[in-house]
C-alpha cells in the first residue's frame, strides 16, 4: 500500500487509498509549555531552551487522553472515524513503508474513505475533510504549504473527491 506522509510540528497526516490518518506528534500542552519557555526567556537563549525542553521532555508529559480499549479494525474494514493509541495500531499498519514512528501514548485518528464526503486542500487552511455522517462534520488538518503538491497528487491518486478551495 502506498503511503504519503505530511509532517508538521504537531502532527503527521498519512494519506492512503483506504484512510486518511492523523498521528499526533505533540499535544497542545507540550506546545504551550515550550512556547512559554521561548517567550519568557526571550532572545537567543529562549528558543534554545525551548528546543532542549522539547527534546528532553517536560515534567508531567502530555495531557492524558483516556480511550476505551478496543482493537482497531483492519484499514479495509473501517467504516467510521476511529481513534486509538499508537501502541494499539496493528503491526501490519506500522510496518508499512514511511509510517511515522511516535511514542505509544500518542493518539491516532483514522478517517476512512467511506466516511469522507469530500476533501479540500487550501493554501492557508491546509487539508479539510468534510465528513458526511459523523458528529463533527468538518475536520481541519494543518499541512505545510511546501507539501501541498505531493498531498494533492496522493489525494487524486487515491480517488478522493477533491473539492476546489474557496477564494
Amino acid at each position: 500500500m502506498e503511503l504519503t506522509v505530511a509532517t508538521s510540528y504537531r502532527q503527521h497526516v498519512v494519506i492512503t487509498p483506504l484512510v486518511i490518518a492523523r498521528v499526533e506528534r505533540r499535544s497542545e500542552e507540550e506546545v504551550r509549555q515550550t512556547s512559554s519557555i521561548a517567550l519568557s526567556v526571550g532572545g537567543l537563549v529562549g528558543p534554545v531552551l525551548a528546543a532542549i525542553a522539547q527534546r528532553v521532555g517536560m515534567p508531567g508529559g502530555p495531557t492524558r487522553l483516556y480511550l476505551l480499549h478496543s482493537d482497531p479494525p483492519a484499514l479495509a474494514e473501517m467504516t467510521k472515524v476511529f481513534t486509538c493509541w499508537a501502541a494499539d495500531i496493528p503491526t501490519e499498519v506500522t510496518r508499512l513503508p514511511r509510517w511515522p514512528v511516535v511514542e505509544g501514548f500518542r493518539p491516532v485518528t483514522f478517517y476512512p474513505r467511506s466516511a469522507i464526503a469530500s476533501v479540500r486542500l487550501s493554501f492557508f487552511g491546509g487539508l479539510t475533510l468534510d465528513l458526511g455522517k459523523e458528529s463533527s462534520s468538518r475536520v481541519a488538518l494543518p499541512v505545510p504549504v511546501w507539501q501541498h503538491r505531493r498531498i494533492r497528487n496522493a489525494l487524486i491518486g487515491g480517488g478522493y473527491s477533491l473539492v476546489p478551495s474557496r477564494p
